[in-house]
């Protein structure tokens, strides 16, 4: 019975605008052609990581968010509404 509840997973609620970020960095990553092993040697973490970062099951702190931008030579534009 304990399994059943540290295996569950509410769904997740994804904020369209985080959807673009996340989307645009693995698309930088996809065109670099780097596996997310090599994303990560970069940033400093552990690939499973950044894969729970690119499947919406984690968030970065502020400080990885930065790191992971800056790792893909990247850059984030914010427009006012």
């Amino acid at each position: 019975m304990r399994d059943a509840f540290t295996h569950y997973s509410a769904p997740k609620n994804i904020s369209p605008r985080w959807s673009q970020v996340v989307e645009g960095l693995v698309s930088v990553r996809h065109k670099k052609g780097w596996s997310q092993e090599e994303l990560a040697d970069r940033i400093g973490c552990t690939s499973s990581l950044v894969h729970k970062w690119e499947q919406y099951k984690r968030v970065p702190s502020n400080f990885l968010l930065i790191c992971w931008i800056d790792a893909l030579g990247a850059q984030v534009e914010i427009k006012t509404k």
